[in-house]
């Protein structure tokens, strides 16, 4: 095994559609962690890099009333490289305090995640801030090395889903299934249900409020219809909740029909498979020696992951699939079924974690980094050195 990295010489980061976590080899959690946001005066019409009126991260996240803001990774992929790398600026400089040149880095990188996308990452780690060595790493897989596993079933929900599958350390792109349906989605519908009970929101400004209603009180029902019986029958799901601006709202059947959306598709007009139906239909997709491991390690991750109920609703809606696909009806077989799904408690950083872990053992072992001399001499073999660090 590689000697372990000096953590303090390698910065890990965690490049999401809500967040940028970054912190060092090693650690376990991460020491920055900065809303994924630029923002600008009204006066302007983009985003003004390097000028005055650009604000980044938490600064613009304040100040959201008073600026035009936009997010420069949207679903997982980069819209807007110049903006990331002022983000990153703000990360190195000062919440992190390192010098770029002294530094390896770790980046992660979403499944299906365009061909380009890589070759840009590189550019701007070496040509932009002259970092040592880089690489770039797979979100799925890093799920799964924080649970200490080579193989399994990474669902990863965030701004976006993915399910992918893992075996001995390599995903498998042709078998990642993509959910257009996540965090976002699932606040916009919870402001949708609301404005039906009676309330009053503004979608442009009260969507921070209600992300907080969504994370505080919102679960996802291990059997819905039973749950909505129970709602119109009771009041035990009612909750009151204040909103920032002082507001009482009162929250019923609204707690779990807002993240049912991501089991059910159909209820925002998406067109897809549910979540349990995509990791039912991505297991059955794999060879048959490699289905039981994937059944036995479905790892979630991802902030949209944390909400109560959601390991028992993927149990008991894989259980009912694959006793009406793979058994026809058979009961008895259920018994042979070994399902195991993962929640730890700290799965809304678990990439990060993964990625730290990774990058820890990893330490100097020249097969894994790409070197910034080795970028300058053949960024194209550099690049394809790069494909074959993903594959551990």
């Amino acid at each position: 095994m590689p000697e372990a990295a000096n953590a303090c010489n390698t910065v890990v980061c965690d490049l999401g559609s809500a967040w940028i976590k970054s912190g060092f080899a090693g650690s376990d959690a991460p020491t920055a962690s900065l809303p994924s946001l630029v923002g600008w005066q009204a006066s302007g019409q983009t985003p003004l890099v390097g000028s005055k009126t650009l604000l980044l991260g938490d600064s613009c996240a304040k100040s959201l009333l008073d600026l035009k803001a936009a997010r420069p990774v949207q679903k997982g992929c980069v819209q807007d490289w110049e903006a990331v790398g002022d983000l990153w600026q703000h990360t190195f400089r000062d919440l992190l305090k390192v010098d770029p040149h002294q530094q390896k880095m770790l980046v992660t990188e979403s499944p299906l995640t365009p061909p380009g996308h890589r070759h840009r990452l590189f550019e701007i780690l070496f040509e932009r801030f002259g970092f040592a060595a880089a690489t770039t790493q797979i979100q799925a897989a890093l799920t799964l090395y924080a649970q200490g596993l080579m193989t399994g079933l990474s669902v990863d929900a965030g701004d976006v889903t993915h399910v992918a599958p893992v075996v001995d350390g390599y995903a498998f792109p042709h078998l990642t299934r993509r959910l257009e349906v996540a965090g976002e989605q699932v606040t916009s519908y919870l402001l949708d249900l609301l404005l039906h009970r009676g309330y009053t929101f503004n979608r442009a400004t009260d969507l921070p409020s209600l992300r907080s209603v969504k994370e505080s009180i919102c679960y996802v029902a291990a059997q819905y219809q039973r749950e909505v019986q129970l709602a119109r029958e009771t009041t035990c799901v009612m909750r009151t909740y204040t909103l920032p601006d002082g507001r009482l709202i009162r929250v019923g059947a609204e707690r779990f029909k807002a993240p049912e959306c991501m089991f059910t598709p159909r209820l925002i007009d998406c067109e897809s498979e549910g979540l349990s139906e995509m990791i039912f239909s991505c297991i059955q997709g794999m060879d048959v020696d490699n289905r039981m491991a994937m059944y036995q390690h479905i790892v979630l991750s991802g902030g949209s992951t944390m909400f109560g109920g959601v390991p028992q609703r993927i149990e008991n809606d894989i259980r009912a699939l694959y006793l009406q696909h793979t058994l026809k009806g058979d009961t008895k077989g259920l018994r042979r079924l070994k399902l195991r799904i993962d929640d730890p408690p700290h799965r809304h950083n678990l990439v990060y974690l993964g990625a730290s872990i990774l990058a820890g053992l990893m330490g100097d072992d020249s097969a894994f980094w790409i070197r910034r001399a080795e970028w300058e001499e053949d960024p194209h073999r550099a690049m394809k050195k790069s494909m074959g660090a993903q594959n551990l």
